[in-house]
C-alpha cells in the first residue's frame, strides 16, 4: 500500500483530491489530510509517507517548506505540487525541491490518474531496487535480507566451468553482458513478482533469484531458458523448493559443486537433483587411454586420435571426466618420452586450456593434435629390424610356454 499525505488549505478541494486518489488507484491510501503546511510538517515529524501532494500557497507554512522538511526526513518520498499558480517561478522552486509531478487547479481526473500511474511505477521500481540490494548483500556476505522472505534459486553457467584465474579471453565470460537475463526469465515466470541476477565466482556464471507469488516449477523453467539461449553451451542447476535468504550462500555453493560434478563438455544441460553422479560411458575410459597413450607411436598417432575422438563423440562426456582422461593420456605419453612440461601445474594448465578453448569434441581434438605436434608427445615408430629382434628374443625366452 502506498501511503499518501495531502496538504491543501481549501477543504472541499482537499476532500475531493482524497476521494479521487482512492477511487482511481486502490494501491494508494490517504493517511493524512493536512489543512496547512504546519499540520503536514507535524505529521511528517513522526510518520513516514510514500507520496506528498501539497499546495504551494498555504498558511503557517507553505508547500516549499513542507517539501524541504520532507527532503530531510524522507528523501525518497515522491513529491507532487498542486497549485493554482502557473507562474514559472513556482515551478522553479518546486524543481529545486525534487518535485516529480506538477498538477494545476482545477485538477483534471485524467491528469491525476496519469500521475498516480507514474508514481506507482516509480514506487515499485524503488522497492525492487531496495530488495535487490538486500539480496545482493545476502549473496555476497551471507547477511539475511529479510526475516521470513522466501526465494527460489537457479545457477547458470555459460560455456565450461572455469578454474579460478583462467577467465581472461574466454569468450563465454562476455556472454551475459549482452543478455537481459532478468527480463528473459520474468517472461517465462508468470508466478514471479521479481527476478534478480547476480554474478558469482566467474564472469560466465550467474545466480538467478526468483521472488515468487507462488512456487515455480524450476525444472520446466530451466529447460525453457536453455531453449531461449541457443548457440552457446548453457548449464543450469536449480534448488528444489523455497529457501530463506540466509541460505543463499550455502545453496549457491551446493549448486556449483553439483555443476562441477555433472556439467557436460560442449553440450547444454539441466542438472537435476536425481542426476546420475556415476561415470558416464566406459568407467575405465581414463585407464584405457593411459594404456593406449603408452603404445602411441608416430605411425599410430592419427589412428589413436580418431579412436579417442570417436569415444568422446559417442558419449555425453562430463567436463570432469574429460579433464581426467586427457590428463591420464598425457601422463602416459610423457612416461615414454622426454618430459614435455616443467611441472605438474604446467601440464594441468595445458589440459584446462584444451577444455576452455574448445567448444566441442571436434575443436578439442584439433587443439589436441596441434599441442601434441608442438610438444612431440609420441614415440618414433620402431624399425622393422628392431621389432623382429624383440619377437625373436620373446620366442626364445618362452619356448616352453604356450604362446
Amino acid at each position: 500500500m502506498i501511503k499518501v499525505l495531502i496538504a491543501e488549505d481549501e477543504i472541499p478541494l482537499l476532500r475531493g483530491i482524497k476521494n479521487m486518489i482512492e477511487k482511481l488507484n486502490p494501491e494508494f491510501t490517504v493517511v493524512m489530510c493536512a489543512r496547512n503546511g504546519k499540520e503536514a510538517i507535524e505529521y511528517l515529524n513522526s510518520n513516514q509517507v510514500d507520496v506528498i501532494f501539497t499546495d504551494i500557497n498555504m498558511p503557517l507554512a507553505d508547500g516549499i517548506e513542507v517539501m524541504d522538511y520532507a527532503n530531510q526526513k524522507y528523501p525518497e518520498a515522491v513529491k507532487v505540487v498542486i497549485s493554482g499558480y502557473s507562474d514559472f517561478s513556482y515551478a522553479q522552486q518546486a524543481i529545486r525541491c525534487g518535485v516529480e509531478e506538477y498538477l494545476l487547479k482545477p485538477i483534471v481526473k485524467a491528469e491525476l490518474e496519469k500521475t498516480l500511474h507514474n508514481i506507482a511505477h516509480r514506487y515499485i521500481r524503488m522497492l525492487q531496487k531496495k530488495q535487490k540490494a538486500r539480496l545482493a548483500e545476502a549473496v555476497y556476505t551471507g547477511k539475511p535480507a529479510k526475516p521470513g522472505e522466501k526465494i527460489q534459486m537457479v545457477y547458470f553457467c555459460a560455456g565450461p566451468l572455469i578454474r579460478d584465474g583462467m577467465e581472461e579471453n574466454i569468450v563465454e565470460c562476455d556472454f551475459w553482458q549482452g543478455i537481459d537475463i532478468e527480463s528473459a526469465a520474468a517472461s517465462l515466470l508468470p508466478e514471479a513478482s521479481c527476478v534478480y541476477s547476480f554474478e558469482k565466482n566467474q564472469a560466465n556464471e550467474k545466480i538467478l533469484l526468483i521472488v515468487p507469488e507462488i512456487e515455480a516449477d524450476l525444472k520446466v523453467f530451466s529447460k525453457k531458458m536453455l531453449e531461449e539461449m541457443k548457440g552457446i553451451q548453457i548449464t543450469a542447476a536449480f534448488q528444489e523448493g523455497l529457501i530463506e535468504t540466509h541460505e543463499i550462500p550455502m545453496v549457491s555453493h551446493h549448486l556449483r559443486r553439483k555443476m562441477q560434478e555433472n556439467i557436460l563438455f560442449g553440450e547444454s544441460s539441466v542438472i537435476e537433483d536425481d542426476t546420475d553422479n556415476s561415470t558416464t560411458g566406459n568407467p575405465a575410459g581414463d585407464d584405457t587411454f593411459y594404456s593406449l597413450g603408452k603404445e602411441m607411436s608416430d605411425t599410430r598417432k592419427e589412428v589413436f586420435l580418431k579412436e579417442a575422438e570417436a569415444f568422446f563423440t559417442a558419449r555425453k562426456i562430463r567436463q570432469k571426466e574429460c579433464l581426467q582422461i586427457i590428463s591420464r593420456m598425457l601422463q602416459s605419453m610423457e612416461e615414454q618420452t622426454a618430459p614435455a612440461y616443467g611441472s605438474e601445474e604446467e601440464r594441468e594448465e595445458t589440459i584446462w586450456n584444451l577444455i576452455l578453448y574448445s567448444s566441442d569434441v571436434k575443436q578439442l581434438f584439433l587443439n589436441l593434435r596441434q599441442m601434441l605436434q608442438e610438444r612431440k608427445l609420441y614415440r618414433k615408430a620402431e624399425s622393422s629390424e628392431n621389432l623382429m629382434k624383440k619377437v625373436e628374443c620373446y620366442i626364445i625366452e618362452n619356448m616352453a610356454e604356450t604362446i
